[in-house]
């Protein structure tokens, strides 16, 4: 299914483009605070931000993969980006998302998760969800818990190059939740 565009009050989830990389690569790619937790290491030249998205690009129409830039709207403003990706061994989406710090602290990666989440459980019919936050971010298990996840256990995962491992928390989505 190609991936929709998604919708909130304050937000436009749309997919990633490479005419998106100034905004992502200036905005949440190079901050080292916006990055610190996951999995991909800090972009070092907006060449690896171009790739990227190109990349997420060739996935629009995937079954496996379902990406998007966040807009806000008011200001019409690239500030994050998040999606699923489903895992083999776990047989399900796994959830990520990441925001810019100056929208950090206002419910809007809640409200992208909860629209996520959403079209996951009822367009895709998903049954089950599961996200790992560091147990370092805080702030990140709460976006979780409010979207509806539900804390499973702990872990470890390791950024993509091996380099960095962290610490975790396993969240599962609740499919009673409401979203």
């Amino acid at each position: 299914m190609k991936t929709p565009i998604l919708e909130t009050d304050r937000i436009l989830l749309r997919t990633m483009k490479s005419s998106d990389a100034k905004a992502v690569f200036n905005n949440w790619a190079t901050d080292i605070d916006v990055v610190k937790y996951l999995r991909w290491n800090i972009h070092q030249s907006i060449n690896t931000t171009i790739d990227w998205l190109t990349y997420e690009e060739g996935n629009v129409e995937s079954d496996y993969s379902y990406q998007w830039v966040f807009v806000h709207k008011e200001y019409n403003e690239v500030f994050g980006s998040g999606g699923f990706s489903y895992d083999e061994e776990r047989q399900m989406f796994e959830l990520g998302y990441a925001i810019m710090k100056r929208y950090w602290n206002q419910g809007l990666a809640t409200e992208a998760v909860k629209v996520m989440v959403d079209f996951a459980v009822n367009t895709l019919n998903q049954t089950g969800i599961f996200a790992i936050s560091s147990k370092e971010n805080p702030a990140s298990a709460k976006v979780l818990e409010k979207a509806g996840f539900i804390y499973c256990k702990d872990g470890e995962y390791s950024s993509f190059d091996g380099k960095r491992v962290f610490h975790s928390k396993e969240y599962l989505f609740d499919t009673n939740a409401r979203v």
